[in-house]
Parts: C-alpha cells; structure tokens; sequence
C-alpha cells in the first residue's frame, strides 16, 4: 500500500488468502490475473482458495490525500480531572469512539497522550490549571492531523493508563519508597531463571543450577529424594534457598564452592571443628603483648576486652573464665593494666591478641575537638517625657482683718495666723513687720511637678500687699539606647562536657534551723555550659545552657537578672544560627490631674502632670561551633 501512495503505479499484487471463515463446499474456479502493462501474470490457485486483487489507483496523490480526509475528525469529546487522596489524581479522556489509536508516553515529568489520526476539537484546545498534588496543569492542543494532550506533573511520579470503552483513564501517583530491607531479610541478586519438575531427583535439580550458574555444588552423600517444583522468573539463589529449606538442608559456600548438605549434618560438623578450634587453644603457647595507649584510657579498653562493651568491671585486671562470649580474652587469656603509664599487659594465645590489636587500632585514636563561640546581644531603647506644674496662693486677709486665709495646707494656715512681729529701721524710723515661718509644699496648691527635671521656670506675683502667687513648669525628656554584647568561647572534646563562666559572686543571709545566721553567695555570671556530638555527616550536634545573670537592686535589695537558654541543635561546621530571643515593648502613657479642674480645656494644663514612656528591649542568642583541624586521618 505504502507503495501505491508513493506513486509506484506500475505494481501489480495477486494475493492467495486462505479465508478464516467455514470454508465452502463449492469449488472456485481458478482465475486468471493480467497486468495491465506489457507483462502477464497467471496465478493458478487451488479449487478451494479465495484470491484477492490489489490493483493500483489512477492517481497516488489522490489516495494520500483521501487517507488524510478520511481519519482527519474529532476524537475527543471531554478532558476531566478528579484529585485523588494521595496527592495525585485521575485524569479522564472521553474518546469519540473506541477504535481511536491512543500513545501514552512519559518526557521526563510529562505524560503526552497522543490521538493518531484525530484531533482535539477548538472547544477544547485550553490549558487546564490543575495545580493539585503532583498535577500542575493539562494542556491539549494539535499537531498536524493528530490530538495531543500534555499532562505537566511537579515531581517524580507513577502513573497506570487503562482504557473501558470509549473512557481513557491515566491514574497518577507518587512513586512507592523503596523499604530498606531488614537484617532476617535476604537480598536475591542472581539471574532470573524459570524450572518445572515434576517428581525428579533433587541432585538432579541441583545439577542444573550448578551448569545455569557455572558454580560448584557439592551434594554430601545424605543428600536424597525427589522433588516437584515450579518456579517462573525466580533469582537462582532464591530458588537454591527454596529447594533446600523444602528438604532441610543446608548450604555454606567457600569462594564459588557450595557445600550441600542436611542442616543438622552442618551444625555437628561445624560443632566438632570449633571443639577442635578449642582444644588446640588449650594446648597453644601463650604470649605477652605490652600495648601502650595513646588516646583512649587503658582502664576503658580493659572493660572492652575483657567484659564486653554492655557489661563493667575491674580496672586492673580481667580473665576471660569468669565472663560472658562478649571477650576477647580466651579462657586462658588475661589482661592487666598500669594506669601509670597507661599500658595494657596481655597474656593470651597469637589469635585473642591479634583480635585485641585490631581493636586498639580502631579506638585509640584522638578525639575530635570543638570550638563552641556564643554571642548573645542585649539591646534596649527607651523614650521618656514629663511636663508638670506646681503652683500656690498665699494671703494672710485684709489689713487689720485676718478673718480670711489662703494657703496650700493647714499647717500654712496655722504659718499664716500665728506670725512673729520684728521691727527695723528704715530712713530713721522704726518700721514694724511680720515675719511667717512658711515652707514647702505647705505652701502649694498644686504639686505636680516632675521629678528630676531636666528645666524648669518660675513666675510669682507680689503687687498685692496680703496675697502672693507663685507658679513653677517644669519639664524632662530623656532618650536611652544601649546596646551589650557578650561573647564566651570554649573549646571541648567530642561528646565531653565542658564550661565557662565569668561573674560576681553576691552575698546573702540566710538563717539556719538553730536561728544562726549564715552568710551564703549566689552568683551572676555570665556562662556556657556545651556538650558536643560530631556526627558521622560531620555536623555537630550541641547540648547548651547559656546564663547571663545581671546584679540589680530591686526595693533595695539585691537581685539577679537572668537571661538564660537551654537547648539541643545540630548545626553544620562554621555555621552561625540563632538560638532564641525576646523581644520586650512597653509602652506606658499617664496622667496625674485635680479631677475636674484638670478635664477643663486650656485652664486644665495649671492642674496635671503628662508622663509618656516608650521601653524596648531585645535580647539575642547565637552560637557558632568550629571544628578543630588536627591533621589526624579517622578512616576507622
């Protein structure tokens, strides 16, 4: 056909079919074909055969294009997307008819459906804007005489494409994990091979996988029976382990040798060989190794060899007789130690004390160290403004009549009526005056003032003879920034605990149970307390405590503001994080006023006082933890 629509016209093709159809009992004739060119073909056929003609078209051209109208229609009717509950979904394709060829094909995070020889309807040409779970967006669109629809997925995934009917469904998924498999679970890497036997001699099915695998197995003389067994696709080792646990036997393998045999046939001979192993121990020479210890404690690998790392015991000496299977010692081995010189003294057969020198060799290296750097930031911001007034009247009543008094308090009143009377001489004559012992605040009406003002302006009036006014503003703004950073350092070994601390040691009084006094200190300082664990990544896990205790008085006593974190983080080598911090605003806005009079407008100023106050405070922790280049190779 391909041949007809490139234009090759000059062909003509006399095919013999067999029909798949009940054949008839009427004979066909046999027929003749003629080529239309010069050439003649005479095909004879038998009686009972149908023959097809293919003859050639007038104009190839003609029938391409005719094949092009033909499938060129709208295969697709509906695309629709439901979210399923694992993040993925379901995308449903509704197809025109069941017969359109359908390609699904994965492009890195794209699934292309591809519609041969139909396209997507214009209704339908969009992108769709999923956004759900692992399906971000479906775009369908066309390409040339074909529908394409591309279904863009964020992340790895899995997908299953079924088709019912007209109905394309594409099930996405996220991809399975794959599980770590468990200690009791054993790994088949072997190639897959396919057996079926029925009642056939075991040795026989050994024999096999021995020539599939090219390995050695030898089969013990125990080794008998028949076995019916059908594997498809199975790791050949797997199948080994399958045929052998059917018949309880067992295997061990020495380079590509295995050793066949019943179970308890290997454990006794395996039982024998290590009584063996053991009597020879007990006939072995012993010797006496002098191991010197550079790094770790010799009183510690004691407790290894000699007890087991789960157990503890002597730091002196240990033998191996009075122990658990945890020794490294033999039963004729023991071990002593000289703190001294940190040495260990071994006596033991050449086996136990190579084993002991291969431990050693793992352990007694130097341990890692760490340089653990906290910085911890206090700053605080503070705003503060007052305004007050203070003001008084005083007038002792109208001359010779002293039945009206003003003043700021009784006892000014009482100032006022009982007065002592002093004379002086003025051009000549004796002048007479009263003399009042007035003082203040008595005097005043209004005390408002601040405090500690930062100015102040006073006004008094004294044209009347009997009255006298007295009127004082006073004012304070103050702005405090401060900032104080404290930064203590410590340098510590693997996994020890180490601390630093710098502070003041205050004394207190404290009573005891007899009624004596005793005087006792607390102390403010400033310190850190770190435990670090260097990870087998090289991040370095730390345990803190930071304390920054600050002497203060509180109602004149003496008290201790503490600032204080305590907290496990893994941080990466040379990396500075954030530990914590507070944040402390105060905001505080008073009035202290003469009700009433204070609430009147403009006059109200002479009878109240304003105090603003704005406080932050800010306190950070950062810890930066280093390690120590040493130079020392840790491969073990």
């Amino acid at each position: 056909v391909q041949d007809l629509l490139n234009g090759n016209a000059a062909i003509t093709t006399t095919a013999v079919v067999t029909p798949i159809v009940e054949s008839s009992s009427v004979a066909v004739a046999p027929i003749k074909t003629k080529v239309v060119k010069t050439q003649a073909v005479a095909t004879q056929a038998p009686a009972d055969t149908m023959v097809v003609r293919v003859n050639p078209l007038l104009s190839p051209q003609l029938a391409a294009s005719q094949v092009s109208k033909q499938y060129s229609y709208d295969g697709l009717t509906a695309v629709n997307f439901t979210k399923g509950n694992d993040g993925g979904g379901n995308v449903s394709i509704a197809l025109a008819n069941e017969a359109i060829p359908v390609d699904v094909q994965r492009q890195g995070n794209k699934l292309v459906v591809r519609l041969t020889g139909s396209t997507v309807p214009r209704n339908l040409l969009r992108r769709l804007n999923v956004n759900s779970g692992l399906v971000d967006s479906i775009d369908t669109k066309n390409q040339g005489q074909n529908g394409v629809i591309t279904i863009n997925v964020k992340e790895d995934f899995e997908y299953q494409a079924y088709q019912s009917g007209n109905q394309l469904n594409i099930n996405i998924r996220k991809p399975e994990l794959l599980r770590e498999p468990t200690l009791e679970e054993k790994v088949y890497t072997g190639e897959a091979l396919s057996m079926e036997f029925q009642d056939v001699e075991i040795r026989s099915v050994l024999d096999i996988l021995a020539q599939f695998t090219e390995m050695n197995i030898v089969a013990s003389d125990s080794v008998a029976g028949n076995i019916t067994l059908r594997l498809i696709n199975v790791p050949w080792d797997q199948a080994l382990d399958i045929i052998l646990k059917s018949k309880n036997l067992g295997k061990r393998e020495n380079g590509n040798v295995i050793l066949v045999a019943p179970s308890t046939e290997l454990a006794e001979q395996e039982a024998r060989e290590l009584e063996a192993q053991q009597a020879v121990e007990s006939y072995a020479p012993l010797r006496t190794e002098y191991i010197r210890l550079s790094y770790a404690k010799a009183a510690d690998v004691l407790t290894l060899i000699s007890q087991g790392s789960g157990s503890t015991g002597s730091s002196g000496t240990g033998n191996a007789n009075s122990v658990d299977n945890n020794t490294l010692l033999s039963n004729r081995g023991t071990v002593t130690v000289d703190e001294r010189t940190n040495t260990l003294i071994i006596k033991d057969v050449a086996e136990s004390i190579e084993n002991i020198h291969k431990l050693i060799g793992k352990i007694d290296i130097p341990v890692r160290q760490v340089m653990i750097e906290a910085r911890i930031v206090s700053a605080t911001d503070s705003f503060s403004k007052e305004i007050g007034v203070r003001w008084g009247i005083l007038s002792n009543g109208a001359a010779n009549n002293r039945n009206l008094l003003v003043g700021g308090s009784n006892q000014t009143l009482w100032d006022l009526k009982d007065f002592d009377v002093e004379t002086t001489t003025v051009n000549g004559q004796t002048v007479s005056y009263p003399k009042y012992d007035i003082s203040r605040p008595d005097n005043l009406n209004v005390d408002l003032g601040v405090a500690n003002p930062a100015g102040r302006i006073a006004f008094g009036l004294l044209s009347m003879s009997d009255v006298m006014l007295d009127l004082e503003l006073s004012a304070l703004q103050a702005d405090n920034r401060g900032e104080v950073i404290s930064t203590p350092k410590i340098l510590t070994a693997d996994k020890q605990t180490a601390k630093v601390s710098s502070g003041t040691q205050i004394p207190y009084q404290e009573a005891s149970a007899s009624g004596a006094t005793t005087t006792s200190f607390k102390e403010a300082a400033l310190s850190l307390e770190a435990t670090p664990n260097i990870t087998p990544d090289g991040k370095i896990g730390l345990q803190l405590l930071i304390t920054n205790g600050t002497p203060t008085i509180i109602n004149n006593q003496v008290a201790i503001a503490e600032d204080s974190i305590s907290t496990n983080v893994i941080v990466e080598d040379g990396q500075t994080v954030v530990l914590g911090g507070v944040f402390k605003n105060r905001k505080s806005n008073g009035v202290d006023k003469v009700p009433f009079l204070g609430d009147l407008p403009y006059v109200g100023r002479a009878f109240r006082k304003d105090v603003r106050n704005n406080a932050k405070e800010e306190l950070l922790i950062f810890v930066t933890p280093k390690l120590i280049n040493d130079g020392t190779s840790r491969l073990n």
